[in-house]
């Protein structure tokens, strides 16, 4: 009986950890350097307010910068009122809006080596259409 209950334990444990880890990775995530863009689309409904608009319970992409640089560029398209706000593991931190009625951002800039999330949002909590790309010059 000890046995059985060792066996249920144990499994039920490496289920959780599977169960978890897959949450973990949930996010598309792109290494550098990039042999070709990395592309997200979808819609996202933005409930947690920030300082950089209403934004995804999650990030829309996870960028692993393996270089000591990296010269990117990232662009953005969709709804009104877009918001991108990137945070890095070494304490990176930016957020980027798009002006007016235009739903288009372009952001060129240089990545230090470390690993960047991409949180889409909207200034008005509202649902947002979006299509993000991240290219390596």
């Amino acid at each position: 009986m000890k046995s059985l209950r060792q066996n249920l334990t144990l499994s039920t444990v490496a289920a959780t950890l599977m169960l978890v880890g897959g949450a973990a990775y949930a996010q598309p995530v792109a290494q550098t350097p990039l042999a070709q863009p990395a592309q997200t689309s979808g819609s996202i409904n933005p409930n947690r307010p920030s300082d950089c608009g209403f934004l995804a319970n999650s990030a829309t992409q996870v960028l692993q910068v393996n270089e000591d640089f990296a010269s990117v560029n990232i662009a953005m398209s969709g709804s009104s009122g877009l918001t991108l706000l990137i945070e890095g593991s070494n304490g990176f931190i930016e957020c980027h809006r798009t002006a007016g009625s235009t739903a288009n951002l372009n952001a060129p800039g240089l990545l230090n080596r470390g690993t960047y999330s991409f949180y889409v949002g909207n200034s008005n909590a509202v649902p947002t259409n979006y299509t993000l790309t991240i290219s390596q010059n």
